[in-house]
């Protein structure tokens, strides 16, 4: 995950696009298998409580959301049949728990998905669907547009356009400390053009930076939106299906979380400076549900 902070190699090309929002990141999805021992887990790791813990009656799935400052985080585990229960043991593949699937968002669904097939990705029409809130019975609606795992080279994702009115609150802080957004995801893939066909061209991202990275073997493109980054790692390496291999979570102040994490009994390594000038980082060795998990501080300017 430290990989994000190689920011100034001397191959670097910035990419200038026009300043549209063409899709936003709307959440990160993390499979598991035991929902209350994980939203435990995460929720010490967060220092949060869950914005939302419900169910999908339309799709066989149970669910606890984390709303951050920039995006939420889910939690989401088979729950009875429907047509997501498979999926997701699919994705689990037998262990315990995974980063299982990446979201975008979009505010109208019918430009999405007109841009989108424009693009050549097999978009689907708008499905409708709906969750449940299990404490407070609360509804939220959305539609949610699909496409064909392959676009992504494996990594399942889909776009989702939130009915109004079906805001999440924001995930109650337990204390000081408390994680305040994502940083970036990683992605692993073998090839740089199929990044920028499908998060670039198709989804919409903007491509704020791609640079080589002759140590690895491979390039860095980094897409930006939502006030975070999808990293991409290509390298002849990464596995022949595309994966997705970790997260960097931003804290205001690393010490107080740093500190937290120590009194609730998640392991962590000791604070570091990070590879980028200003950041301080530290990686969390335990109940990040087997994700590789850094946490990082950004400095002032």
């Amino acid at each position: 995950v430290t990989s994000l902070y190689l920011m100034f190699q001397i191959n670097t090309h910035w990419t200038v696009t026009p300043k549209i929002m063409l899709s936003a990141i709307d959440h990160i999805i993390l499979a598991v298998t035991d929902l209350p021992t994980a939203t435990a887990d995460y929720s010490a790791l967060l220092g949060r409580l869950p914005s939302w813990q419900g169910s999908h009656p339309d799709y066989g799935t149970a669910n606890t959301l984390f709303r951050l400052d920039n995006i939420y985080i889910e939690l989401l585990a088979p729950f009875g049949e429907g047509l997501a229960t498979d999926h997701i043991n699919n994705v689990l593949d037998g262990q315990d728990a995974r980063l299982g699937g990446l979201v975008f968002g979009t505010e109208n669904a019918t430009d999405f998905i007109d841009r989108a097939r424009m693009k050549g990705l097999s978009a689907s029409d708008p499905v409708p669907g709906h969750g449940v809130d299990a404490s407070t019975d609360a509804e939220r609606y959305w539609r949610n547009i699909f496409w064909d795992a392959a676009a992504s080279r494996g990594i399942f994702s889909f776009c989702i356009e939130h009915e109004s009115g079906s805001s999440l609150p924001e995930a109650p802080p337990t204390g000081a400390g408390a994680v305040t957004a994502v940083d970036h995801v990683v992605v692993k893939t073998q090839s740089v053009e199929a990044a920028k066909r499908f998060y670039g061209e198709q989804i919409g991202i903007r491509l704020a930076l791609e640079q080589d990275v002759p140590e690895w073997g491979g390039t860095q493109l980094f897409f930006r939106a939502s006030s975070m980054s999808i990293e991409v790692v290509a390298s002849h390496k990464s596995p022949a299906q595309d994966e997705l291999w970790g997260l960097a979570l931003k804290s205001n102040n690393l010490d107080e979380t740093h500190k937290r994490l120590l009194e609730v009994g998640v392991e962590v390594s000791d604070i570091r400076e990070g590879r980028k000038p200003g950041t301080r980082v530290c990686t969390v060795k335990s109940r990040a549900l087997g994700v590789p998990t850094l946490l990082i501080e950004h400095g002032t300017d």
